[in-house]
């Protein structure tokens, strides 16, 4: 089963970023040969440009990169460590506070910019014979032939392999060409981000403020006195900011973050993004497979967009590493169907349970807020609660793979 005289690959990954690049090397690193086509252009050092992407890891996040050869080669430089967290309402005294050390944990998580992650697992990527990467590449066709699947190219190029991993974000190429449905849900929000220089050190703690138009997140990076903002808010709010001189920007950033970390003495540029959720009806077809943002995107509200699609790169991984070692056909719907209930209905359940806070802290109507500030003071008197929150938000447990624990 295991033969590769008539297939390309034992899998083709189809997109470049952070899941589909760990896929990949955790695939490569088994012994599967991996095509991975990416339709950008790959980012050499002299084609890079600062990038407001900041992701929060989990500790399990952590350790699918480091299985993926990935973790070692981002420098130390970029890694911002947090043990901390504080969450509080702007409209009442309420708030709770986390702490790593509570659980016998160095640290609560990792803040790392996209672009350390993704030069990282480039590198990795390159180092592994098993792997042929190919960028600016545009799949245009797939067709199904018996027990294997073919992938077409805009320049021609026909790839034949048993199983095609969709990793190319929310717009998918691939989901759409087999025409899965994908079904969006407009928040009528966006996001500003940026990187903010503070007066006061964020000491390794990561905030959140919860303010009427939505959360305003300052998240540490390695540089004690920077913080990755991420600030949810209407889209006209969002537009107006972005708009603002320096030193108004400044002013009202500091204010709605209550000072807290004194005044910003400068940012970087400042981009918006709009903000939504949504979620592919299927996973899995017969060869195929999609993960990450192709299958379900989520709110920003707790930074775990990123944290998800890794988890779906490593539950895939072991399956089909599994699959494959045992000789049976690893893009048999059989085996891709164990992947499917395996994230689906996690996936599903973090997107509403961000849901659910989303409404909750932007509900204005008494007396929600009041029992909402009431409820954060109960659970930060609770410790057996908190702890379970800090496990599950950590990464630490609840249904992970092996290569994550």
């Amino acid at each position: 089963m295991n033969s590769n005289n008539t297939l390309d690959a034992d899998v083709v990954v189809v997109g470049a970023g952070i899941t589909g690049a760990s896929c990949a090397c955790l695939l490569g690193l088994a012994g599967l040969k991996v095509v991975l086509l990416e339709s950008g252009i790959r980012q050499i050092n002299s084609l890079k440009q600062s990038d407001a992407r900041i992701f929060a890891m989990t500790l399990a996040s952590q350790k699918i990169l480091k299985q993926s050869g990935a973790w070692n080669r981002i420098d130390q430089n970029d890694i911002g460590i947090f043990n901390k967290m504080h969450v509080w309402d702007e409209n009442g005294v309420g708030e709770i506070d986390f702490d790593s050390a509570a659980i016998c944990q160095s640290e609560l998580g990792y803040i790392i910019p996209y672009q350390a992650i993704s030069d990282a697992l480039q590198d990795a990527m390159l180092d592994i014979d098993n792997i042929r990467c190919l960028w600016s590449v545009l799949p245009v066709s797939i067709e199904r032939k018996q027990d294997t699947i073919q992938i077409k190219t805009e320049d021609g190029l026909v790839y034949k392999t048993r199983l095609i991993v969709a990793a190319d974000g929310a717009n998918s190429k691939i989901r759409q060409l087999v025409g899965i449905n994908y079904i969006r849900h407009d928040y009528k929000q966006s996001a500003l981000a940026c990187i903010a220089t503070t007066e006061f050190s964020h000491e390794q703690v990561a905030r959140q403020r919860f303010l009427k138009r939505g959360p305003l997140a300052f998240l540490p990076m390695a540089d004690q006195h920077q913080c990755a903002i991420v600030w949810s808010t209407s889209p006209e709010h969002a537009q107006r900011l972005l708009g603002l001189d320096e030193r108004s920007f400044y002013a009202e950033l500091s204010e709605a973050f209550a000072n807290e970390l004194g005044q910003i003495t400068a940012t970087s540029e400042r981009v918006v993004f709009p903000l939504s959720r949504a979620r592919a009806d299927h996973y899995t077809q017969p060869g195929l497979v999609l993960i990450g943002d192709s299958a379900h995107t989520i709110h920003p509200l707790a930074g775990q967009g990123a944290n998800l699609g890794l988890l779906d790169a490593a539950a895939l991984a072991e399956i089909v590493i599994d699959a494959y070692q045992r000789g049976r056909h690893h893009g048999r719907q059989q085996v891709l169907r164990k992947y499917e209930r395996w994230r689906k209905g996690k996936n599903h359940s973090m997107m509403y349970l961000m849901d659910g806070f989303k409404y909750l802290f932007e509900n204005q109507s008494q007396p929600l807020p009041l029992l909402r500030n009431v409820g954060l003071d109960m659970v930060n008197d609770l410790p057996l609660l908190k702890h379970a929150i800090m496990r599950r938000a950590m990464g630490i447990e609840g249904g992970l793979p092996d290569i994550a624990r």
